[in-house]
């Protein structure tokens, strides 16, 4: 079989060959290998440097603000509190806030338990009815005067440094929000989480240092992320979602801040479980930014002319655009004409090239995921399920480009349960 391969790519024409790579360049993983290699060499020979010439120093934590901390949900009361538990006690200047938003479980009753366990210290908000998670944050921020404030989804759980990690950067004053790392905590349930827990890694852990690098990071994650309040302050807040958190991240970067990554501000969520959770929750993720929010609401980004134009912010909306918009349908038209050529259309050879390369791109990709790691022995034995992410990453984009569809033609993220109907009635479209 593999004589067989080798003899049918070794005949392939220029042009074929051409072919097949294109169809490569747009898929997630070969391009996540080629910017995470090269940032991690650059890191790597920096490392180097460094222990040569200079004295490594230790990591301290100097910089301490006061910090607010906002835990917001709806029917979370399972998980409260033990994401209460996460927080208190790993941080000096600490307030938590929770605001239960219109629950029927008992979310209410044991945020304000806690609150009675550590007053001045957790205080509980609720509200009989729903309205959503931009609204709960918005209120949650009007009680507090902290100069950073932290958003927590109600079912996470923070490393003990994980405060810390975040408020270091908002040394510079220029840094308007920091964007943290969301890993998988329920990983090695089934292989629906197990892809999930190594997409996280590759694609948050270490893709979002390199974007961060880069100056294009366009999202500070909503289950972790710091915020200078006085900026949410100048902006008003949060907008209904979906897509909040990018929102806000994107609008802090367009009136002069910066946006970083603090890759060891640790955030551990719970996955979907089952295949129809997963392409539920994909399906409301990918249709909101790239069309929603990037060729939408904020497509002055793009625009020189603007007055809040910034070169920075038009290669941000030219990579989002591109490789989680473009390249999906990319990938339609290529899938047409691979099935329409008449030496790639049969050939099982074709596809097996197309799924080596692709492995071989996972394989790299896991070099500087290992470099960074911390806890290398949990990551290697995430990092196993590297065979079958091309099969994974291809039902995802399936997933993006079905959302990123319906939101053209039908505006899809309007109608999204999870923002109460009362609020999408009086919401402006974009």
């Amino acid at each position: 079989m593999l004589n067989g391969w080798h003899l049918w790519l070794t005949s392939r024409t220029w042009d074929e060959v051409a072919l097949l790579l294109l169809g490569m360049s747009l898929l997630d993983g070969p391009r996540y290998c080629v910017a995470t290699a090269i940032t991690c060499i650059y890191d790597w020979v920096c490392g180097i440097k460094r222990s040569l010439f200079s004295k490594q120093p230790e990591v301290e934590f100097s910089h301490c603000p006061s910090v607010c901390v906002m835990v917001v949900g709806l029917n979370e009361g399972s998980g409260l509190g033990a994401t209460i538990e996460s927080i208190i006690g790993t941080y000096p200047r600490v307030e938590i806030v929770v605001v239960d938003d219109g629950s029927d479980d008992d979310m209410a009753e044991v945020g304000r338990a806690y609150a009675s366990q550590h007053p001045g210290i957790v205080r509980c908000l609720s509200r009989p009815w729903r309205g959503g998670k931009s609204s709960a944050l918005n209120i949650a921020a009007t009680h507090t005067t902290a100069e950073v404030v932290i958003c927590v989804d109600a079912d996470s759980h923070l490393a003990s440094d994980a405060i810390w990690e975040i408020v270091q950067p908002f040394r510079d004053e220029n840094v308007g929000a920091v964007s943290a790392t969301v890993s998988v905590r329920n990983c090695f349930t089934n292989f629906v989480t197990w892809f999930q827990g190594l997409e996280y890694l590759q694609s948050i852990f270490v893709g979002r240092l390199v974007a961060a690098r880069l100056n294009v990071l366009p999202i500070a994650s909503g289950a972790l992320a710091g915020f200078r309040r006085e900026l949410l302050v100048r902006l008003g807040g949060w907008d209904v979602g979906p897509g909040e958190d990018l929102d806000i991240t994107v609008r802090i970067r367009r009136i002069g801040y910066r946006v970083t990554f603090a890759q060891y501000a640790f955030c551990h969520t719970e996955a979907p479980t089952t295949w129809k959770a997963l392409v539920k929750q994909r399906r409301r993720w990918e249709g909101d930014g790239p069309v929603r929010h990037f060729s939408r609401k904020h497509i002055d980004m793009a625009k020189p002319w603007h007055r809040d134009f910034r070169l920075s912010n038009m290669f941000m909306f030219l990579d989002g655009i591109t490789f989680n918009l473009l390249c999906g349908y990319g990938m339609v038209i290529w899938s047409v004409m691979i099935l329409l050529h008449p030496d790639m259309r049969p050939h099982p050879y074709a596809w097996m090239t197309f799924y080596i390369v692709s492995v071989l791109a996972e394989i790299v990709a896991l070099g500087p995921l290992m470099y960074y790691s911390r806890q290398r022995k949990h990551d290697a034995i995430v990092a196993l399920a590297f065979p079958l992410m091309p099969a994974y990453r291809m039902l995802l984009l399936g997933v993006r480009i079905f959302s990123n569809t319906a939101e053209i033609i039908w505006r899809k993220s309007f109608t999204e349960p999870h923002v109460p109907p009362h609020v999408r009635a009086v919401t402006w479209r974009w």
